[in-house]
């Protein structure tokens, strides 16, 4: 129950606070989202560049092998009878194949690495962007919550004043804002209660004179009764003490 009212407490207008704070976290997607689009295109145009570097040495790794084929069967047939001229052609084309080799097997890790990073960047946006909406979400409620705090304890206070009751004895919390506001409330009841004293003096001074002269005790009843309501409206209000249990 207690966490209830915890919770409860920090939606004391939800349509107002919900409403705001669905402004900021609207925009704020939005923008997230022009910026993963933007990144999502480099990050895609970076892996077609991959594609197509793995394609072309692909291409030429294969157009290499053909040609060292081709290399080999023309010197058997041309220097079949100088077995030291064809070793010599055959260390070279095997260095020719094993480079071109190590060039495709070095561009297709290039784009595993680039694809990878694809992968963990989209991963890491989606999770930074459901966090920042997350706390997006809190913090505008606690700051809307710093706003509507003194909006509705004004109100309460103000309901309490319009019955006559002109004593405040609350204050804002601290870092709350609305202040000025809420000092502008405090002296107006300032002023109110001391109307209401110079009343009560002058209600005082006259219910004197009526107990003195021959006043009908109907009137003297009716200006003590305004005075108990005017001196109820100015004195603080005392916390209410609970009798003890009788004594066994």
């Amino acid at each position: 129950m207690a966490d209830a009212r915890h919770k409860k407490s920090y939606l004391l207008d939800p349509r107002f606070q919900l409403k705001w704070t669905g402004y900021l976290v609207v925009v704020v997607v939005f923008v997230m989202t022009g910026l993963g689009y933007v990144i999502a295109r480099t990050a895609g145009h970076a892996s077609d560049t991959a594609t197509l570097a793995v394609k072309q040495a692909e291409k030429a790794y294969e157009e290499s092998k053909s040609n060292n084929i081709l290399t080999r069967r023309t010197m058997q047939l041309a220097g079949g009878d100088n077995p030291a001229l064809q070793a010599v052609m055959d260390e070279s084309l095997n260095e020719v194949d094993a480079q071109s080799e190590k060039n495709l097997a070095e561009v297709r890790s290039v784009q595993a690495d680039i694809a990878a990073g694809r992968k963990h960047l989209q991963l890491l946006l989606a999770g930074a962007g459901v966090a920042l909406v997350g706390l997006l979400a809190l913090m505008g409620i606690l700051i809307t919550h710093r706003i509507v705090g003194p909006v509705h304890k004004m109100k309460r206070l103000l309901r309490r004043v319009s019955t006559g009751r002109l004593v405040v004895d609350e204050r804002l919390r601290r870092g709350d804002e609305l202040e000025d506001l809420f000092d502008t409330f405090l002296q107006m009841t300032y002023s109110l209660r001391a109307m209401q004293a110079a009343r009560l003096a002058t209600l005082e001074g006259t219910l004197r004179h009526a107990e003195a002269t021959d006043t009908p005790a109907e009137v003297v009843d009716g200006m003590r009764a305004l005075r108990a309501q005017l001196v109820l409206g100015i004195e603080p209000r005392r916390p209410s003490v609970i009798p003890p249990p009788p004594a066994s």
